[in-house]
């Protein structure tokens, strides 16, 4: 089962744990079941409030039933942010500039636009070719 089946599960009162087999109880995730629910605001206080003890997956399962809707709703599941991978030179050559570490460059590259970037690197000397590889991604 996946942790969608459960969240479904969850919502339907007639289904209780004793009907689970034994490889669907070890494969409920409180966890990510905890997870997605937090995304509706209805369920973030509970959610909040049962992260601070530690349930075992029964008890957790029994808990969220008791205090779910009988309608499942699917919540959109939020998805971190992407990370930018920048040339090791480009950093090399910004920390230098800027004497500050690789970790404070990246940052202020994130900061900068492409353009703005560009124009930083052509005040350092950058030859237009190295520019063009430096600013690959």
């Amino acid at each position: 089962m996946t942790p969608f089946d459960f969240l479904k599960l969850v919502h339907d009162k007639s289904t209780k744990w004793e009907h689970l087999n034994e490889d669907e109880q070890k494969s409920y995730n409180t966890f990510i079941i905890n997870k997605a629910l937090s995304f509706n605001s209805k369920y973030l206080d509970l959610i909040n409030n049962i992260q601070h003890y530690t349930p075992s997956s029964k008890e957790s399962f029994k808990y969220l039933q008791s205090v779910t809707d009988n309608k499942f709703k699917y919540n959109k599941w939020i998805k971190g942010s992407k990370t930018v991978k920048y040339n090791k030179d480009l950093l090399s050559l910004v920390s230098d500039y800027l004497e500050c570490s690789n970790k404070q460059a990246e940052e202020y590259l994130n900061i900068l636009s492409k353009k703005e970037t560009k124009n930083l690197l052509e005040f350092l000397g950058i030859q237009q070719d190295t520019l063009k590889k430096l600013l690959k991604k």
